[in-house]
């Protein structure tokens, strides 16, 4: 959002990012010449994501008293952005929803899938990160879906970073995402007993924070793994791309990936990539030809074996990725989707007289 924000906001576009406030964040910034206005509003009590109805009043009086030509809500879990959403369409403003997400294998998906239908009514269009979220939309609404990938920065971001361990003579394999269920972290500590068994220089990184990562360090400590792991925790991107430029692979074992920006950032800076098929991912990935997708965890494994033990491959597969960066530029990036608002506008509008 910030990156789509910004390059906007280059093209001469007057762009506001409107979101929720935090303790200790103030409720109004400007970043990268973009003002970013944060809806003041505690949580219910009980949890963190939804906040106290007066919050989605404050949102719905600024969406009215502000001259907006269009509004692009992003996410389908997101309180704020579906709250947009439902603002927009009784206020009579275009609006279009990003879905940066896949429902996903999961005991709720029914109600997911349910919940995401009665909310896409509202909107005049969909824009889809990746043929697998433009699959997962198709369940959910009749309204246009437009496929628009993510990006990654071209510019060259990276920060020293030091690390405890002494990386010489290691094999470094990187896993960026949130430590959650959902992105798989936990097949990684599964299966680098397997893997160390064979190689015994290998440093698994594990970058990111979540509910899952506390459990993941216990569990490498008391298999004797911790000379083998290091948990970065919550970090910032610069750090990311100083960890990416030590790295020897990057592993996402995530089997419902919408799209995958942390697979871009690596191969923005030359780490070959092993992930799972069937996902977001295998719009960025050709198996055995710029990197490798699994179909199950024994695949994953065999493929990081490959991988661990060819260094030309390796050198192959960053090459041959890195050809399709210019596809994920966010000024292309930017003018699809300025496209999409454009005819959004005119159709709302056309419609309407």
């Amino acid at each position: 959002m910030h990156a789509l924000a910004k390059t906007l906001s280059m093209h001469g576009h007057e762009v506001n990012v409107i979101t929720r406030s935090y303790p200790e964040v103030p409720e109004y910034s400007m970043r990268d010449g973009v003002p970013v206005i944060r809806i003041k509003g505690k949580p219910l009590p009980g949890q963190q994501r939804l906040l106290m109805p007066s919050a989605y009043k404050r949102l719905y009086t600024l969406l009215k008293e502000s001259n907006y030509d269009i509004i692009n809500c992003h996410g389908l879990d997101s309180p704020i952005g579906m709250s947009a959403l439902v603002s927009a369409r009784k206020l009579g403003i275009p609006v279009v929803v990003t879905n940066h997400s896949l429902v996903g294998h999961t005991l709720n998906s029914s109600l997911l899938y349910l919940a995401g239908k009665l909310f896409l009514k509202n909107a005049d269009a969909v824009i889809a990160v990746s043929s697998a979220v433009e699959k997962d939309s198709e369940v959910m609404t009749t309204k246009p879906i437009y496929r628009i990938f993510n990006g990654v920065d071209s510019e060259n971001i990276t920060a020293g970073v030091i690390s405890p361990f002494n990386m010489e003579g290691k094999l470094i394999i990187i896993t960026v995402a949130r430590m959650t269920k959902k992105k798989g972290v936990k097949k990684i500590v599964d299966l680098a007993p397997s893997l160390l068994a064979k190689n015994e220089n290998l440093l698994f990184v594990m970058i990111g924070d979540g509910p899952l990562r506390k459990r993941l360090e216990k569990k490498v400590e008391e298999t004797g793994l911790s000379s083998n792991f290091y948990f970065t925790g919550e970090i910032s991107r610069r750090e990311v791309f100083g960890y990416l430029d030590q790295a020897d692979i990057f592993a996402l074992p995530s089997s419902d990936e919408a799209f995958g920006i942390s697979i871009l950032e690596a191969i923005s800076k030359k780490v070959p990539v092993v992930a799972m098929n069937h996902s977001g991912v295998s719009d960025i990935i050709k198996n055995g030809v710029n990197g490798y997708l699994a179909d199950n965890l024994a695949e994953f494994s065999f493929y990081l074996q490959t991988l661990i033990e060819s260094p030309a491959l390796r050198t192959s597969f960053a090459r041959e990725a890195s050809k399709e960066l210019s596809i994920y530029d966010w000024n292309r990036i930017y003018e699809q989707t300025n496209q999409v608002y454009a005819k959004v506008i005119y159709e709302k509008h056309h419609n309407n007289n």
